[in-house]
């Protein structure tokens, strides 16, 4: 009795083990979607997935179990028909000279092979079930849901959302039922053949020649009725699919497609459902043929239309824009309305203009945030004079902007994180990666162009705790607890509020601590501490003392990984950036992006052909909270998602203005529109046709190679407008071809970023019978100047390594100045520290290299050096140069000289 008892307690504890060890995973998801007050998120795509999953295992499972039951039972029948035998069953080999007795084999007890027929459906249908789950569940809310876009395509002349969110669900359905079909009948036809049941004498296209019991003709013709009519349907629905494909010269339907393609997709959807209807005659008129002529004649018709196709399709291509011009007017409409290129203000803009230094000093708050701050270097500058210690990374400079002692400026700042793969290195124990060194600590900001007289950024906010230089810059809460850099890869979560006090920052010979008082983390609960245990495979949450009741978990701290895992049917911006908002605290903030590749007639960009940067993602750096904000209310695609989670999305209005006036114009869907540009900017067939006005983005010098420019921000002075602004931009060139190369400006694309005005896209386009440098031409003048090159080849000599920074081009009244900062560092990896040495500064085809670290010296010295002109011109007039005295110019140099050796002098006193 007491061993029944231990055994039974002991088997009961193993199912509940086992039951705990499968459940924590989703107990303790849904704990963390609770926590983070989203539990939305996590149920509703869970009664999805259960409520598609149901419907289509009962579908198989019917399907499946009904079909292996009448094969049973039509087998016994084509048995007794074909030969019948008392009560046995015999397996019929493929050697026919075989004895009798080697034909025979054990019979079968039917009443045994229901069961199993039942189990083996069972077990099938779950698999099948799974895979329908994983694939169809968003596809069926989506169709439920689906949202008009008030937009036909002019060919079926149906809204563009019947293609995003019905097809794919038609899709799906007819798929999933086509395959679970299309192999039942084909194991049924190895079956009934290798039992000997089928006969084939001579042409099978003479009546007669097909020997099939009734039983199983019945059983066939059923079947492939069903399944010829499922064929027909997908065969109807794939003329849809022409507007989102490519076959000769236009993305979406063509000539050929529109003539020949869909009409033949039509004609063969007929004849597979004669196909059905003579499936159905064949239940009761026992002539094969019946079937095997409608196959025949759909793989003729197929045939004979590929070749159909191809022949008109070389046709249109010795024709090809009268043929194609409809339909290339139809891609450029519906590419320009997928990238929203529509939207897109077009002026002109005269490029040409002589810029004086007047024009220079009436644009200075332009002038005053070109950036001589290069990311790259930046980066490497902060983490050797302000990581402070080996654990700590800055992974990523973020430009933003802020207004500091009253004024507008251009912030270039990067989070000090810990880094967990640092620690791993020196601090691999369980209570220093979990519960000591738990999170990072402030920032450093710099702003765009302030550089000392080292030739290092001039930091206006530096050093732990955070010390701000400037008025209007103060970090309260400086701690990161969710960043980029917090991985927790060896445990996967971080314990906050233990009794091993979290280290905040060194301090003297001692470290400063702090406890974790966030919002968000997972309690240890007696309930939450079985799951958590089961679900990380460890026992040190009961083992550990230093865990207490009000000890929190945090798990998924990576901020990507975090929203990614709350909202993943976004497409998540690369490149998060922190803001140091005016209540002290910091915050994420992340670009998130409604995607599709369904639209019709839109050119692809890799996966996608629709794109809207329709949400904006806060994530707060210490607490972990997330809030979604919709900031394209009239994107279909947000609206949709929107129906199917209620209450997740908040509207652009309630995001804090101290936040707000923080956003940016993200650079990926910049990227993504600019490239589109390219050929799209053009709006006529003909010339769209003929790539006569073709662009291409600008390019820069790189370590020798030339690659594209990445767009970059700045504050200045749109043409036309009265204040200077945060401004994306990127400036294009016409395409090369061959060796053909032309690298002057086309045209500039403007994204503007503050208030009323975000979001709005400017494309400002160039003379085209007017030469205008473009930032490669600028790069080749530096090349080619004996004075320059010379002087960058003596600074690269020596075991020193020259990084010239990129070349920023700016566009001020009329006419274009381009700056680029040169710096020199020690070729010794891992011990330099990248000094800016001097700027280039250029206007039109005069380059002066200056060796200064302001850039109002260097614009001073360039207009006295280069003879520029003092007053301003118009676009078209002209000017003559002031000349400068080359004796008075080489006097002027002999005194800089002198003037360098005295400050030399100085400083070698003061040592």
């Amino acid at each position: 009795m007491r061993k029944n008892f231990v055994g039974r307690l002991f088997l009961f504890l193993i199912v509940l083990f086992l039951f705990i060890k499968v459940t924590s995973g989703l107990y303790v998801h849904y704990q963390w979607f609770k926590d983070l007050g989203y539990t939305q998120l996590f149920l509703i795509p869970i009664a999805a997935k259960f409520q598609i999953g149901l419907l289509a295992f009962l579908i198989y499972f019917l399907i499946l179990s009904s079909m292996g039951i009448i094969a049973v039972g039509v087998f016994k029948k084509a048995e007794k028909e074909n030969r019948p035998i008392s009560g046995k069953f015999h397996w019929r080999v493929i050697n026919s000279n075989a004895d009798e007795a080697e034909n025979n084999i054990t019979p079968i007890n039917y009443q045994r092979i229901y069961p199993f027929l039942i189990l083996v459906s069972f077990v099938l249908s779950t698999i099948l079930a799974f895979s329908a789950t994983k694939s169809g569940w968003m596809k069926l809310l989506q169709f439920k849901n689906a949202t008009s876009f008030g937009l036909k395509e002019f060919v079926f002349n149906r809204d563009v959302g019947f293609y995003i969110f019905q097809m794919p669900f038609f899709n799906f359905v007819l798929n999933s039922l086509n395959s679970s079909l299309f192999v039942i009948f084909a194991i049924s036809i190895i079956f009934f053949t290798v039992a000997g049941l089928i006969h084939v004498w001579g042409n099978i296209f003479r009546k007669g020649s097909l020997g099939i019991p009734r039983s199983i003709r019945r059983f066939w013709s059923i079947l492939l009725a069903v399944l010829f009519a499922l064929i027909g349907l997908k065969k109807f629905f794939s003329i849809y699919e022409f507007l989102n494909s490519q076959a000769g010269y236009v993305y979406g339907a063509g000539y050929t497609d529109i003539h020949v393609a869909i009409p033949l997709a039509k004609i063969l959807a007929l004849v597979a459902l004669l196909a059905s209807i003579a499936s159905i005659i064949y239940f009761f008129r026992n002539d094969h043929r019946l079937i095997l002529w409608p196959i025949a004649l759909y793989l003729i018709i197929s045939g004979v239309g590929a070749g159909l196709q191809s022949f008109i399709q070389y046709n249109v291509s010795n024709n090809e824009f009268f043929k194609e011009q409809p339909y290339i007017q139809q891609e450029i409409k519906f590419t320009r309305l997928a990238y929203n290129l529509n939207n897109i203000q077009i002026k002109d803009y005269p490029g040409n203009a002589a810029l004086t230094y007047k024009n220079v000093q009436n644009n200075q708050s332009t002038m005053e945030n070109i950036r001589l701050n290069d990311p790259e270097p930046l980066k490497t500058v902060l983490s050797q004079i302000q990581g402070l210690r080996y654990y700590y990374r800055f992974h990523d400079i973020d430009i933003d902007r802020y207004t500091l002692d009253g004024k507008y400026r251009q912030v270039l700042l990067s989070p000090r994180e810990i880094s967990d793969e640092a620690l791993t290195e020196k601090a691999n124990t369980f209570i220093n990666l979990t519960m000591r060194y738990t999170h990072g600590y402030g920032l450093a900001a710099t702003l765009a162009n302030e550089i000392d007289e080292s030739g290092y950024a001039k930091l206006i906010v530096k050093d732990v705790p955070p010390q701000s230089s400037i008025k209007g810059f103060e970090i309260k809460e400086p701690r990161i607890y969710f960043g980029e850099l917090t991985n927790d890869r060896k445990y996967g979560y971080v314990i906050g509020n233990t009794t091993a006090k979290e280290f905040d920052y060194p301090l003297g010979e001692n470290n400063a601590e702090n406890i974790y008082r966030g919002k968000t983390g997972l309690a240890f609960t007696p309930l939450n501490k079985l799951f958590l245990s089961a679900y990380f495979n460890t026992f040190r949450f009961y083992l550990a003392g230093e865990i207490t009741p009000e000890s929190k978990l945090l798990m998924k701290r990576n901020i990507t990984e975090r929203v990614s895992t709350l909202m993943p049917y976004l497409l998540y911006d690369q490149d998060p950036y922190l803001v140091a908002a005016a209540d002290g605290k910091m915050y994420w903030i992340i670009d998130a992006y409604t995607h599709t590749n369904k639209f019709p007639y839109s050119s692809p960009v890799g996966n996608l052909n629709y794109i809207r940067n329709s949400v904006k993602v806060v994530v707060d750096a210490y607490n972990g909270t997330v809030n979604f904000y919709v900031f394209d209310e009239k994107d279909p695609l947000i609206k949709t998602i929107s129906k199917i989670f209620p209450g997740v999305f908040k509207n652009r209005t309630e995001l804090p203005s101290n936040l707000a006036e923080h956003l940016r114009y993200p650079e990926d869907i910049f990227n993504i529109q600019s490239n589109v540009l390219l050929n799209f900017h053009v709006t006529n067939p003909s010339v769209f046709y003929n790539r006569e006005d073709t662009w291409d983005i600008a390019k820069k010098v790189v370590d020798g190679n030339t690659e594209n420019i990445k767009p970059y921000y700045s504050i200045m002075r749109l043409p036309g407008e009265k204040n200077s602004e945060f401004v994306l931009m990127l400036p294009f060139t016409p395409a090369s071809r061959q060796e053909q190369h032309r690298n002057n400006l086309i045209a500039w694309l403007a994204a503007r970023n503050d208030g009323e005005h975000y979001g709005e896209l400017i494309l400002y386009k160039l003379p085209k019978n007017v030469e205008i440098q473009g930032p490669l031409m600028i790069e080749s003048l530096i090349d080619q100047d004996t004075t320059i090159s010379s002087k960058i080849t003596l600074w690269g000599q020596g075991g020193s390594e020259i990084i010239r920074g990129n070349l920023i081009a700016v566009p001020i009244d009329g006419g274009f100045v381009y700056v680029e900062p040169i710096y020199i560092k020690a070729a010794r990896q891992g011990t330099s520290i990248p000094q800016m040495q001097a700027i280039v500064f250029a206007i039109d085809k005069k380059v002066v290299l200056l060796e200064t670290k302001s850039l109002d010296k260097a614009v001073a010295q360039f207009f006295s050096q280069a003879g520029l002109p003092e007053q301003s011109t118009q676009p078209g007039e002209t000017t003559k140069p002031q000349v400068v005295n080359p004796k008075e110019a080489i006097l002027k140099q002999i005194q800089d000289l002198k003037n360098k050796l005295q400050e030399l002098e100085n400083q070698v006193k003061d040592l």
